[in-house]
């Protein structure tokens, strides 16, 4: 106890506390910005169009994060993990090697996107799914530019770069709805092509912001793409069949509620989901700053201060989650107003009971970044293996009992299988039980 409570007086000092104030700080206005474009498109098409159309654009970008996870675990999360630890020295040309990673990682997942759109518009042509997948499939490599470049940032504890570009996207998308929302030209097609340009222009200048666009020859220890991608794959690996199973827990709801009961229903529990979806970026952020200074101390042996701030991190994202919730819950039908109207106001009560996602998320995260950092990402794969089968079934019977209540508890029941399981195996991992001299000084 004695050596616990020193590891934690180390770490809570005033510098380390104002350090992390202000990287906590730019995390969470970088994300909003991000999330402020995405909540801002997501609220327009939701207002302005009809449910069905705005439905066949929640189930093409459902299908678009589906794609981006083997984005997000084959380059994004290995480039976190990897890059602190074994290429710190290196790293402007191990970014330039991750970014050779996306071109060809990417491309033959828009490829595939884009054939997928072919084949519905062979299928069902009138149908509003086509210019949505079409369109997903088209930006899909803007989009998720902008995503690993901002991640860049993250791995070289700049947020605050972060930020820049964010703001650009967020200025960008904002206007250009207003633009197409004027013309009468704004529809899912024409959604997914304003986000790519704006990504495209974001990631332009984080890249001219973190010196990638133009080096001295000479100036930098070059990485192989090869060698990069070898390592991506070593670590990715574990991580995608659980994508692909995490995928299948907790966004198997809204193909089966655009399945059974319309694109419109998509719609509206897409709509109601939109305020718990802004808590799940903010708890993304706190994921993206800590991963890498996870990393930085795994990679140097400083296991008991690893644990001590997985334990902060996980403890005020709960705090911050339930809050959320409960104050959702009481203002609910005040909400819908505000964002919607009154267009759905009978579903209104559907927001709290979506709001629970983030608080499981939260609880979890400071233990899957920590099991991530010390390069264990086989906990997730057994996570959710666990998530996966209760979230379909669940699904299932929930919406046959409950309709679109069922959909929105098989969702919250998923995510909170899966933080249990991952603080299960978290607790009794091997490392959790590991000591370290605790006189060491915090260097990040």
């Amino acid at each position: 106890m004695a050596v616990a409570e020193r590891a934690m007086g180390l770490l809570l000092t005033p510098a380390n506390l104002r350090v992390w104030g202000w990287r906590s700080g730019m995390s969470l206005v970088d994300q909003g910005l991000t999330s402020g474009a995405g909540f801002a498109v997501n609220l327009l098409l939701a207002r302005w169009m009809t449910p069905e159309v705005y439905g066949a654009f929640a189930v093409a970008f459902t299908g678009f994060v589906f794609v981006s996870g083997f984005h997000s675990v084959l380059l994004l999360e290995p480039m976190s993990v990897m890059g602190p630890s074994l290429h710190g020295e290196r790293l402007p040309g191990y970014f330039r090697a991750q970014i050779a990673v996306h071109v060809v990682l990417v491309g033959v997942l828009s490829a595939a996107a884009i054939l997928a759109g072919g084949v519905l518009w062979r299928i069902v042509p009138s149908s509003p799914l086509v210019g949505a997948v079409l369109g997903a499939g088209l930006t899909l490599p803007l989009l998720l530019l902008l995503w690993l470049v901002r991640r860049m940032c993250y791995v070289v504890q700049r947020p605050s770069i972060a930020v820049t570009g964010s703001a650009l996207y967020l200025v960008f998308v904002a206007a250009g709805l207003f633009v197409l929302g004027h013309l009468g030209w704004l529809g899912p097609f024409t959604a997914f092509a304003l986000m790519g340009c704006g990504s495209l222009a974001a990631a332009g200048l984080l890249l001219w912001r973190l010196r990638l666009i133009k080096s001295e020859p000479g100036a930098e220890s070059s990485v192989s793409w090869s060698v990069a991608l070898r390592e991506n794959w070593a670590y990715g690996r574990w991580l995608i069949g659980s994508m692909v199973l995490y995928s299948i827990s907790s966004q198997t709801q809204t193909f089966l509620v655009a399945a059974f009961f319309g694109l419109g229903a998509a719609g509206i529990l897409r709509a109601m989901q939109i305020p718990s979806l802004v808590m799940m970026q903010v708890t993304t952020a706190a994921g993206l700053l800590v991963l890498p200074a996870f990393s930085y101390d795994f990679g140097r042996g400083q296991v008991e201060r690893l644990r001590h701030k997985v334990m902060l991190v996980s403890a005020s994202l709960t705090v911050g989650t339930v809050s959320f919730a409960a104050i959702l819950g009481l203002l609910a039908g005040r909400m819908e107003h505000l964002l919607f109207g009154g267009k759905y106001a009978a579903y209104a009560w559907l927001m709290p009971v979506l709001a629970l996602i983030p608080v499981c998320a939260g609880f979890s995260m400071g233990y899957s970044m920590g099991m991530r950092a010390s390069r264990r990402p086989q906990f997730d794969l057994l996570a959710n293996a666990v998530a996966a089968p209760v979230g379909v079934v669940s699904a299932v019977w929930f919406m046959r009992w409950w309709g679109l209540a069922g959909a929105a508890a098989s969702m919250g029941l998923s995510f909170a299988i899966y933080a249990v399981v991952t603080f299960c195996v978290y607790r009794t991992s091997p490392q959790s039980a590991k000591k370290i001299d605790p006189s060491y000084e915090f260097s990040n």
